[in-house]
């Protein structure tokens, strides 16, 4: 089965993945901000997910394999949200020098 991606898909992985490392920078400069956030965030797809799911099964079947996958990263994003809420900002802080020592940025 092989699955086309397009530059929306492209886009919206892009944005998933800057909007996770916008979180852990405001993480690292003002935790509680950041913890709002991402529980505002984690309750966001709470609602979305479930709705998501059901509106899936009615679309054509060339778009039911995109909502899923949506699906399957809003999922992932929320684990990683829920994560990043029970580590201690002592170690993400580590964690994100070590990264970036790494990097060589």
């Amino acid at each position: 089965m092989k699955m086309e991606i397009g530059w929306f898909d492209i886009g919206l992985a892009a944005g998933l993945v800057a909007s996770i490392a916008l979180i852990v920078y405001v993480w690292m400069k003002n935790r509680e901000l950041a913890q709002t956030v991402i529980e505002e965030k984690n309750t966001i797809l709470e609602f979305v997910i479930p709705i998501l799911e059901e509106v899936k099964d009615i679309l054509p079947p060339d778009k039911q394999t995109k909502v899923a996958t949506l699906i399957e990263g809003l999922k992932l994003m929320h684990k990683i949200n829920e994560a990043l809420l029970e580590v201690p900002a002592s170690k993400l802080r580590k964690a994100w020098t070590m990264y970036r020592v790494q990097v060589g940025k």
